[in-house]
């Protein structure tokens, strides 16, 4: 991967590849101080058919956005590079698992070779984990960053509840509370945190016990 120049990225072409996700359209939509902070920090790569966007076994802090193109996910433990098991399309979120949970990365994702390239953006965690420091992002940013986190790790669960709804860890899902408290506050926030993680540990479960759902989500 090869981190674009900002000379050929200027604010405004990054602006319309970022614009498919919802996180990003938020942020900008509610404050947009805060989105130019995040497009500072945020790094965009760009990658060529066939080159490996994550590698399972890697340990990073980041969290991916596929702007462009399309990705396929190797099997896990496959020595067969061909082995692709899904794919990634443009506006998904992936990478939440291992970023949330602090693992190694549990899959490959490559550039499929049907695509003339693939566009990336990711943001280190390091800027969101300390729920109460917001020198660098504000409290309605991380808001929107945790949504966004905790609503990636549902989605995949339910997917998989429909699929499997009489699964042992379907009790589990259900008994994790949801907020009922005042929006937009800093209890807001610390439960969304914790909603993120139990529900990574959950998946992080369903995806270990076999069968394993085809649905699941790597990485």
């Amino acid at each position: 991967m090869e981190q674009v120049s900002r000379t050929d990225f200027p604010p405004e072409r990054i602006q319309r590849l970022v614009s498919g996700i919802p996180f990003f359209n938020e942020v900008l939509r509610d404050d947009r101080e805060q989105f130019d902070r995040l497009m500072e920090l945020c790094e965009i790569l760009l990658s060529e058919p066939g080159e490996a966007v994550i590698r399972q076994g890697d340990s990073d802090t980041y969290l991916y956005f596929l702007l462009r193109g399309q990705l396929a996910v190797v099997a896990p433990g496959s020595d067969n590079e061909d082995e692709v098991i899904n794919y990634v399309s443009p506006g998904e979120v992936f990478g939440t698992l291992a970023m949330i949970r602090g693992i190694p990365r549990s899959a490959t994702l490559k550039v499929d070779e049907s695509a003339r390239e693939a566009i990336v953006a990711r943001l280190d965690y390091v800027f969101f984990k300390n729920l109460r420091d917001f020198s660098t992002f504000s409290l309605d940013t991380k808001l929107a960053f945790y949504r966004m986190v905790m609503n990636n790790i549902r989605w995949t669960l339910e997917v998989n509840k429909i699929q499997n709804p009489d699964h042992e860890l379907v009790g589990k899902l259900r008994k994790v509370p949801v907020f009922t408290g005042p929006k937009g506050t800093p209890e807001e926030l610390e439960s969304l945190y914790e909603q993120s993680n139990t529900l990574a540990e959950i998946l992080c479960e369903w995806n270990e016990m076999p069968p394993q759902a085809p649905n699941m989500q790597m990485t």
